[in-house]
């Protein structure tokens, strides 16, 4: 048995979002555990910049933070009780395949835990399949626990477990506090991968602008993850200070426009008196959670393309026009209950306690089926935790084209 006084918790992230998620989560399990962070070494991994606002906020060092290859990852390596793999969906697949395959099947001492970053509603199976060889998975709100509970009728053998937890950086114990009316600051916080193309974009962008106009003394800043070409977790096409540039260029833009950009800490940018807007964005919560107000856009849809379907019935959706107007909704009581907002009790730590304390001990089992399914990871999982995405497209693409050549081959033969 491991001679600890206290769970230990190692996080091991991979991207700017999923650093948050890592660095919130062991602040909000406190001093009571040995917490330990790591970033995994990736295509994805974060600027400097975003590391510091991973951390700001929080009762973690920076400095504990310790940079890894995942070829380091294995049982003998690991002395914590829980491995929080706070990652992508293939380098969460290749921690729990390495750990795996080298932790014995009867006595396993290290138990394996995974979360998505924000809002995980609707389920996807995709997402699912990288996550459950774990022990346990986390979901935010009781909508996204039903929803995933789905995915486990589809498969017979081990399931995670799932545990219902909060965004750790939400900080309201239920209800939000009432939302502020005065508005001196409007905030847009983008999405990388929606809305797709360039002319939703600049549209959103001419809104904005149009509200600095309309408003004298509204401060509007966009709050980006990253300026155009720094690492975040998601690719982004059309980046908004870029897109910026080039309405500027065409005099659509005025060279002395108010709208600010900006690259600090979400915390940072939604002080009192500001108001958030989102195509679909964790982000949105934050600003709820502040009692401050907050729209989700409709003009581009509001579907699982657009990625914000968690928003029907929430009372903040809004469109361009409404931006321009300042004229935010009330969120709904039954929404936030379901979803996010719900109040929390001691229950989830204590659950994490006792899985930690059965791998202290030596209780966890792998099931069978989990090492065949981790065997069967497809080989396009392990070259997405250690190569850049085009260059993995161009590999991928030179396989499938030397298996069809080797059919064709074998098909002229025969």
């Amino acid at each position: 048995m491991k001679p600890r006084m206290k769970p230990s918790v190692l996080a091991i992230a991979d991207s700017d979002s999923y650093l948050k998620l890592a660095t919130s989560f062991l602040h909000r399990l406190g001093p009571e555990w040995d917490r330990k962070v790591y970033l995994a070494r990736t295509p994805v991994m974060p600027t400097e910049q975003q590391i510091s606002a991973a951390f700001e906020g929080t009762d973690l060092d920076p400095e504990m933070l310790e940079v890894i290859h995942l070829s380091q990852l294995e049982a003998h390596s690991v002395q914590e009780d829980i491995i929080f793999a706070s990652a992508t969906g293939p380098v969460v697949a290749e921690i729990y395949s390495r750990m795996l395959r080298t932790e014995p099947v009867d006595a396993r001492r290290t138990a394996l835990i995974s979360a998505l970053p924000g809002v995980a509603y609707p389920a996807t199976q995709k997402g699912w399949n990288y996550r459950r060889a774990g022990d346990a998975f986390i979901c935010h709100s009781h909508a996204e626990a039903r929803d995933f509970s789905f995915m486990t009728e589809y498969h017979a053998g081990h399931q995670p477990t799932i545990m219902v937890s909060k965004l750790p950086f939400l900080n309201c114990t239920g209800f939000p506090p009432a939302q502020e009316k005065l508005i001196n600051r409007l905030v847009f916080a983008p999405q990388a991968k929606v809305p797709e193309t360039a002319e939703q974009r600049e549209s959103i962008l001419l809104a904005l602008e149009k509200a600095s106009k309309m408003n004298p003394g509204l401060e509007v800043m966009i709050k980006l993850r990253a300026k155009a070409g720094e690492p975040q977790t998601h690719l982004e096409a059309h980046p908004y200070d870029s897109l910026f540039s080039q309405l500027q260029a065409q005099n659509k833009i005025s060279p002395e426009s108010r709208i600010q950009f900006d690259t600090g800490s979400m915390s940072e940018a939604l002080i009192p008196g500001s108001a958030l807007v989102t195509v679909s964005s964790t982000a949105a919560l934050e600003s709820i959670d502040r009692g401050l107000p907050t729209m989700v856009l409709s003009d581009f849809g509001v579907n699982r393309q657009m990625i914000n379907t968690v928003f029907v019935a929430s009372g903040i959706i809004g469109d361009l026009d409404d931006v321009v107007a300042l004229n935010f909704g009330e969120p709904s009581k039954a929404w936030l209950r379901e979803n996010y907002f719900h109040r929390m009790d001691r229950s989830f730590f204590q659950s994490l306690e006792i899985l930690a304390q059965r791998a202290n001990s030596g209780k966890l089992r792998t099931d069978p089926e989990t090492l065949a399914f981790i065997r069967r990871q497809p080989l396009r999982h392990r070259l997405r935790t250690a190569l850049p995405s085009p260059l993995v497209k161009v590999l991928l693409k030179m396989r499938r084209g030397y298996r069809q050549s080797r059919g064709r081959s074998a098909r002229s033969m025969s």
